[in-house]
């Protein structure tokens, strides 16, 4: 899905200037016959997604026809060249600040097996926040071009042999899945034995396969597009999109997976934040005073109720402005928000933008 969402927003952009799109080549295009495919059709600009990684599409080959690279694999060699690529030193961050909150003892990483190249990237900065931390990183040794099931058996095998106590980053939400499945398998409880994040934050895996009960990092995917676009326009040399917030769901629960009625506190959260819960209300449903409730909270999940109950809001609030029936006026009723305004501002704080914009750039 995030492949496909890159190029969601180069549409707007291009009916905003007149242009017409064409979907002019596959991945199987060959390199040589890309020059007579730009004379015969006579482009403004190209966009180039090189899923595969393998960099067949160099800028030469496009003569004077600009060309914007999403995520190209070349983008070293070919420094000259205008690239919109996602910044996975950020992504990764942002799941790590996700693990970190349980204070796991020790941290591990596993590869989406078809080895892209922004693996890589991810691995190298989860290995650099694992090292300043001052936890170890254990790698799951994955193999270019190894067939899906034997990679799958191999990852049952080795996730049966983490520590409990381990948070595991899953490259992204496919692979999380399997890691998940994995754990159940060994007989471990997310999140109460082992926390783990992926990377995508779509409802459904692009395989298939079942993401509900794995926190995963949702990427601005769907900005990708837009920025490309301008990028033919104004020619810039880079532009990054990163991610937006993380999904939260059961596979994390900070250090509450080892406080069940923090976990069931989590819980009411994410069921029930959108419908006006607030903190006091929440705390009053659990014995001892709120002081105590909300600094056992805080202690156990790294953040305070009002932040948890504020980032379920605001993830729903992202679901909403991608509705063309929802006016952005009416979004704060259906968030649990006591105003409009308070939305608003809560927004721009966050996203550094109006919601108005961002439904504009990402939804028009």
């Amino acid at each position: 899905p995030g492949q496909r969402r890159r190029l969601d927003g180069l549409p707007r952009l291009a009916r905003a200037r007149g242009w017409g799109i064409a979907n002019a080549a596959r991945d199987d295009t060959p390199p040589e016959t890309v020059p007579t495919m730009l004379s015969r059709m006579r482009p403004v600009g190209c966009i180039v997604f090189d899923n595969r990684g393998d960099g067949l599409y160099p800028p030469s080959l496009f003569g004077d026809v600009p060309v914007v690279y999403l995520d190209s694999p070349g983008r070293i060699r070919w420094r000259g060249a205008t690239s919109v690529r996602c910044d996975n030193a950020a992504v990764t961050r942002t799941a790590f600040r996700e693990l970190a909150a349980g204070l796991p003892g020790s941290y591990a990483f596993v590869p989406s097996e078809s080895m892209r190249p922004w693996n890589a990237e991810r691995l190298r900065a989860f290995r650099a926040l694992c090292a300043e931390a001052g936890r170890p990183c254990r790698v799951f040794p994955g193999h270019r071009g190894e067939d899906r099931e034997r990679c799958r058996a191999r990852i049952f095998e080795w996730v049966a042999r983490l520590p409990r106590r381990c948070a595991v980053f899953a490259a992204n939400d496919n692979t999380a899945v399997v890691v998940a499945d994995a754990f159940a398998a060994a007989g471990r409880s997310l999140p109460r034995d082992n926390a783990l994040v992926g990377v995508d934050g779509d409802d459904i895996a692009s395989d298939g396969g079942d993401i509900s009960g794995v926190s995963s990092v949702k990427i601005d995917y769907e900005q990708a597009g837009v920025l490309a676009a301008k990028a033919l326009l104004a020619r810039a040399p880079q532009t990054v999109f990163g991610p937006l917030l993380v999904v939260r769901r059961p596979s994390t629960g900070g250090r509450g997976r080892r406080e069940p009625r923090i976990l069931e506190a989590v819980g009411m959260i994410r069921r029930e934040a959108c419908d006006g819960l607030t903190a006091a209300a929440l705390s009053a449903r659990f014995p001892g005073s709120r002081n105590l409730f909300e600094r056992r909270f805080r202690e156990a999940m790294g953040h305070s109720v009002l932040d948890e109950i504020l980032h379920v809001r605001l993830e729903h609030v992202l679901n909403l402005l991608g509705r063309p029936d929802m006016p952005v006026s009416a979004i704060a009723a259906f968030s649990g928000f006591s105003s409009e305004r308070e939305l608003r501002h809560l927004f721009r704080r966050r996203f550094h933008v109006s919601m108005r914009t961002w439904k504009r750039e990402h939804h028009a």
